[in-house]
């Protein structure tokens, strides 16, 4: 039986991870996700095959890039079932309606509808009664010859490896893969011996600072905010990062070694997200369900204001002591991050704190790359700012643990490797470091590229 894989997203970039599976009479797409380095071109967001032809969707987890265009697929006919975690579930839902949200507003300031990437909340209402959220490790049956299952992947609360069984074909989808150790969640768990993995590569030529995330984070409030009475800024992704963030402000305070400072995180987002993570405590690691059990709250903790109005960028703006807010967008692009970024870039006793990716293009990405002058609406901004960045919160795996997912392979058995969802830089190094471990047949998919999958 002829098994093919067609990349429709994430070639030799980031975002919008697409992955089409055709075996045993099955058409199986993997991910559906927006490409957000061409959030408002047409043509990227469009569908390179028949929505209604999909019999079954498998989603990694909740992430934009991988989830984003789930709405305009059932809008276009998709009628099968969605399959996730029931973690990734809750947070897709919350991260979907916040893209209706924007997309509606975009709709009313361009006075038109978007033709490809517009849908509303109605669609993303419609598109929720095709989920069918499953435990990890569950095993569920396609047909008599394809089944699958979920495993742990780090990365976000749900985050999945997917497995694919079909006929004596084991086909694995990384999806994004987590990191050892990292705060709040579990580790990744190893992947079973395959004939075909499909692997992200975003740090695929980079290795993650091995430092302690509390000492770096509580040594960079203290520069910004005690030894110079200024404000920290740190732009933050909503669902993930700012709860890894919260939980870190919540341990250094316990351990008494956060100023008693206010702390301002003004994502509605965010919140929503934190509500998920601690009804979800069974997906975090013990570490941080005993912290759990001993102060009663993850994420809630003293001199924490969340402001979810919308007046509340102006509020924090004008409050003129030594503060830390957490505001997303993280690459800040658009959103309230990016108000605070040009209040602030001025003022040189704030300091900017990129905790995350940045794509390029991104006011974040120039300000990482030392850009001084920008230009909005007609006026002219010199950075004064303080910009740092660290990479401890993130959580995607590094070189280290993309090359520690291959250890429980089989290099005779394995067929093919195809690596996706990076720049082109890392999926070549990372390509030639596994060439180099004895890993053969490893491959960079083009777009729209079908391989077969039949040894």
């Amino acid at each position: 039986m002829s098994t093919t894989l067609q990349f429709l997203g994430a070639t030799k970039q980031v975002t919008g991870s697409k992955f089409l599976l055709e075996t045993h009479g099955l058409r199986i797409l993997v991910d559906c996700g927006m490409d957000m380095e061409q959030r408002d071109d047409e043509l990227s967001q469009s569908f390179h095959f028949n929505p209604k032809s999909i019999d079954v969707l498998l989603l990694t987890h909740a992430h934009i890039d991988h989830s984003g265009l789930i709405p305009l697929l059932v809008k276009e006919g998709f009628e099968g079932q969605i399959y996730c975690t029931y973690a990734t579930y809750h947070l897709t839902e919350i991260l979907l309606f916040d893209i209706a949200r924007i997309n509606l507003k975009k709709a009313k300031s361009r006075k038109k509808r978007f033709r490809i990437d517009f849908y509303g909340p109605r669609e993303v209402e419609d598109c929720l009664d095709y989920f069918q959220p499953i435990d990890v490790e569950q095993k569920t049956a396609l047909n008599q010859e394809v089944s699958f299952y979920f495993r742990t992947a780090g990365h976000l609360l749900g985050a999945a490896h997917i497995v694919v069984e079909a006929g004596e074909k084991t086909i694995v989808f990384s999806g994004d893969v987590g990191r050892s150790n990292y705060p709040l969640l579990k580790n990744p768990v190893p992947v079973p011996v395959a004939d075909y993995i499909i692997c992200e590569t975003t740090y695929g030529m980079r290795v993650h600072q091995d430092k302690n995330p509390e000492k770096i984070i509580g040594k960079i409030i203290h520069d910004s905010c005690v030894a110079v009475p200024g404000r920290l800024i740190i732009p933050s992704f909503s669902v993930g990062r700012t709860q890894t963030l919260l939980y870190i402000l919540h341990k250094l305070q316990v351990a008494g070694n956060l100023p008693p400072i206010k702390i301002f995180t003004d994502s509605p987002l965010a919140r929503k997200s934190t509500h998920v993570y601690q009804d979800f405590a069974a997906y975090l690691n013990s570490k941080a369900r005993h912290f759990q059990d001993e102060q009663g709250s993850l994420f809630n903790f003293d001199n924490l204001f969340y402001m979810d109005d919308m007046n509340s960028a102006e509020e924090i703006d004008n409050y003129n002591e030594p503060c830390i807010i957490i505001t997303s967008s993280g690459m800040v692009k658009g959103g309230k991050s990016e108000d605070h970024v040009f209040r602030n870039l001025k003022n040189s006793y704030c300091t900017l704190l990129f905790i995350g990716y940045c794509s390029e293009g991104t006011l974040g990405r120039q300000l990482m790359d030392g850009v001084k002058t920008f230009r909005r609406n007609g006026q002219i901004y010199n950075v004064s700012a303080r910009v740092l960045s660290t990479d401890v919160l993130s959580g995607h795996g590094d070189f280290n643990n993309l090359m520690d997912f291959f250890k429980t392979q089989d290099k005779q058995r394995l067929q093919k490797v195809f690596l996706v969802h990076g720049d082109e830089d890392a999926m070549q190094n990372f390509k030639e470091s596994l060439e180099h471990q004895g890993v053969n047949k490893v491959i960079i998919p083009e777009f729209g590229e079908r391989i077969s999958l039949s040894a």
